[in-house]
């Protein structure tokens, strides 16, 4: 039995980071934009600077692979024991070895143009970097309707589909939580690649966070998570398979192996 207190403290994550997020705006409006946006990175990359080891960094920049480099990314997580190409304040420019994962960081996913180019960029900055790595979309808020009787709009459905292994987590607002599962879904025992989208009701930062920590775990430690961390992490007594969004799973056609 999982501890009732770990799902309220989840909760507050989601409190924490919806009661700031339009700070910035209360005070410039809808003027700039690009500032409230740079606002909510800001934001995140804060908590996660308190929850993260003390050898993980976490900027803004670029990661160099040899004659690649990815476009611009929101928050980069990267292990600052190797060094770095450049390094200044919050902004960096990485070595694919040292990183853990990137985020892309939306105010609001929406079925249009927009959510399917940040799937799109998140992509190919995976494929660039070359390394399982976590890659995911943190979306404030969303307006698209995920009730029984909707189907996934054809933008972010075919956005998705086009995804070469790399993108695995997104949050669509607090409630909406979506995992790429590159072996199957570990409670369907087919081994096809899929997308499972999940309903957790004011948990679906929570999750994304510890997903990422998760990621971070396995790689720098090689082993998986003991039961009391793995319970701190997930605090869904059922488990969150039991909340999937069946009706939305996106199954892929063969497993993909990244390089």
């Amino acid at each position: 039995m999982r501890n009732s207190d770990f799902t309220a403290y989840h909760e507050s994550i989601t409190a924490e980071l919806l009661a700031s997020r339009n700070r910035v705006r209360y005070f410039i409006g809808n003027r700039h934009w690009g500032e409230d946006g740079r606002f909510k990175e800001v934001l995140l990359m804060n908590y996660l600077k308190k929850v993260l080891p003390s050898n993980i960094s976490i900027g803004t920049g670029f990661v160099s692979n040899g004659q690649e480099i990815t476009s611009q990314i929101d928050l980069i997580i990267y292990d600052n024991s190797i060094p770095t190409l450049f390094s200044e304040g919050d902004f960096v420019i990485a070595l694919p070895e040292s990183i853990y994962g990137i985020i892309e960081v939306k105010s609001k996913l929406s079925a249009n143009e927009k959510c399917s180019n940040a799937i799109i960029k998140a992509n190919k900055n995976g494929e660039i970097i070359g390394n399982n790595i976590f890659n995911g979309i943190f979306g404030y808020e969303s307006d698209i309707s995920f009730s029984e009787n909707r189907v996934l709009p054809d933008t972010v459905k075919h956005a998705l589909l086009s995804n070469n292994g790399y993108i695995n987590h997104i949050t669509f607002g607090p409630d909406i939580f979506v995992k790429y599962w590159g072996e199957g879904n570990p409670e369907d025992i087919d081994e096809l690649e899929c997308f499972s989208f999940y309903k957790l009701r004011n948990l679906s930062f929570g999750y994304f966070i510890s997903n990422l920590i998760e990621t971070i775990h396995i790689k720098s430690r090689n082993q998986p998570l003991s039961d009391n961390l793995s319970d701190f992490l997930y605090p869904v007594n059922e488990g969150k398979e039991t909340r999937r969004l069946k009706h939305l799973e996106m199954k892929l056609r063969v497993p993909i192996s990244r390089g």
